[in-house]
């Protein structure tokens, strides 16, 4: 068999493997992902950053897991509403207060065709962060301030009206955000749960047998399992609320969905989210080149996990070439946290003009200018970056290039391998 052949496993097709060297001129002026060319640093406490949201990241609060623990903090007002108030209720209705407060501060917290996939994708993340933070904060904090008033009012329950006010506030009134999110939850949920089901059947039709449809299936499967888990819980987790206000069961119900929101929103930030600077452009998009950088990216997971200590020269032929280093460093988008790392250092900071001005702007060929006694130190830090970041970067990469593709050969049906448009059958 062809070494350049990869072997078809599940069926009739076998898909050409184009060697690595010959895949960006495969189609000119197409590309995979690329790293943004310059990057642009801001002072902020007397401390280097990114520019405010340039990056999306991967860093939803873990007080979103226990979300639904704060939401059975109720139980105190619903259950124990008796006169007088039992001391027990009390440190209850104390508590719910406060994980209420502290939850609600941390939250607080080209060609047309390649057009319609970044938009595609860009979709979908906008949706998952005004799904599991903006809207969130803004119904089950609604939710909080009705139950919060309804808990505070219990203790004055030996008056009738305050009684009857206390009971709607903490009960249907006040849970009534916590359903409406929880269906909104659940219909963006299955949205997402048939996108991820397209893109294994579109990446199997062309890649069938590949590394590529494997790693997309499997990017998809994670995705699908917060979906059925998450939508499930959050609708769940409404009734079981709504419940709560006339049958203490409805806390029984509560369990599950509390340790199914604490398991999502691990799952999420280890298999699912995935952080990625803001491109400066969108380059068009060539499915070849992409499963080149999808496999690519997951072979370095590996390589990097396997040789900490010295990772760079498993990619860079010559580490000692900086202008090699970094244009691999560019190449697969770890600009931006080399940067990062450089300018806090005193003396690199000092030669690429940090100290002078509160924002930066810096480049390969910025770099290449640095005086070339610290080219040894420019050397040691990205031997430093790849070790400390690459491994997490890698990841990330990886998770956003099957989106990416899936998200291709699902708006794009009739395209082969190298984009090329087919006939269909």
């Amino acid at each position: 068999m062809d070494a350049n052949v990869a072997p078809n496993h599940a069926g009739d097709t076998m898909i050409e493997a184009v060697p690595e060297a010959m895949l960006p001129d495969s189609h000119p002026g197409r590309a995979g992902i690329q790293g943004n060319p310059t990057v642009t640093l801001v002072k902020d406490r007397g401390r280097f950053g990114p520019v405010p949201g340039s990056r999306l990241v991967n860093n939803l609060s873990w007080a979103v897991g226990f979300m639904e623990l704060a939401n059975a903090g109720d139980f105190a007002a619903n259950v124990w509403n008796d006169v007088p108030v039992p001391a027990v209720a009390v440190v209850f209705m104390a508590r719910r207060l406060q994980t209420a407060e502290r939850a609600r501060r941390l939250l607080r917290a080209g060609p047309v065709l390649d057009m319609d996939v970044y938009m595609a994708v860009t979709l979908r993340e906008l949706g998952s962060e005004v799904s599991a933070r903006w809207f969130m904060d803004l119904l089950l904090g609604c939710g909080a301030v009705l139950i919060a008033a309804g808990t505070y009012m219990a203790i004055a329950g030996a008056n009738g009206g305050v009684w009857l006010a206390s009971n709607i506030l903490s009960g249907y009134l006040g849970n009534a955000p916590v359903v409406l999110y929880g269906l909104v939850s659940f219909a963006w949920a299955l949205y997402i749960f048939c996108k991820a089901q397209g893109h294994v059947t579109a990446t199997r039709k062309v890649l069938r047998g590949s590394r590529a449809a494997a790693l997309v299936k499997r990017r998809s499967r994670h995705v699908q399992v917060f979906c059925v888990i998450n939508g499930t819980a959050t609708v769940l987790g409404g009734v079981g609320s709504m419940m709560t206000a006339t049958m203490w069961w409805g806390y029984v119900v509560l369990v599950p969905v509390i340790a199914s929101s604490l398991f999502c929103n691990v799952w999420w930030r280890r298999r699912v989210g995935y952080t990625r600077s803001a491109p400066d452009d969108f380059p068009p998009l060539d499915p070849s080149c992409l499963v080149r950088d999808l496999e690519f990216a997951a072979r370095a997971e590996v390589t990097i996990r396997e040789h900490r200590t010295s990772p760079m020269r498993q990619f860079v032929a010559d580490p000692s070439s900086l202008p090699d280093v970094l244009a691999f460093l560019q190449q697969h988008g770890l600009l931006d946290l080399y940067c990062l790392k450089i300018i806090s250092t005193d003396a690199l900071c000092s030669a690429l003009g940090g100290n002078q001005s509160d924002e930066v702007n810096l480049g390969v060929d910025g770099l290449l200018a640095v005086p070339e006694p610290l080219h040894a130190r420019l050397l040691e830090a990205a031997q430093e970056c790849l070790g400390e970041f690459g491994l997490e970067h890698f990841k990330n990469r990886e998770r956003y290039t099957a989106e990416l593709l899936g998200t291709y050969y699902t708006i794009a049906s009739n395209v082969d391998f190298y984009g090329n448009m087919t006939q269909e059958k």
